[in-house]
């Protein structure tokens, strides 16, 4: 998809940011079901640590500071419009990749 974008998008960080962004965040809408087998994230390079981050750095930080009632997506109507829900997205999110890091 890099080429048809380059229009768009000509930094090759940026767009790689924003492939990142997307991933993470369609990954946090897979993860709110009460349906655990259902409850699968993207795979994507937004899992690495140099994309994740530590310590409230990086895209898993950024993301999670955004968490508030006046949120883009909340606002648009993902998680129901409820921020609980966000948040229990990105917690369970983060809890599988904590689960599933070791085998990468």
């Amino acid at each position: 998809m890099r080429e048809p974008f380059r229009l768009v998008e000509p930094s090759d960080v940026a767009y790689s940011e924003a492939c990142a962004r997307f991933e993470f965040l369609a990954s946090m809408v897979a993860m709110n079901t009460d349906i655990d087998f259902r409850a699968y994230p993207w795979a994507g390079e937004f899992f690495l640590s140099s994309s994740w981050g530590h310590d409230s750095n990086g895209l898993a930080g950024a993301i999670e500071t955004e968490l508030t009632g006046t949120w883009p997506l909340l606002r648009g109507g993902a998680f129901g419009g409820e921020l609980p829900r966000a948040r229990n997205a990105l917690t369970a999110l983060t809890e599988w990749r904590g689960e599933h890091a070791r085998k990468w």
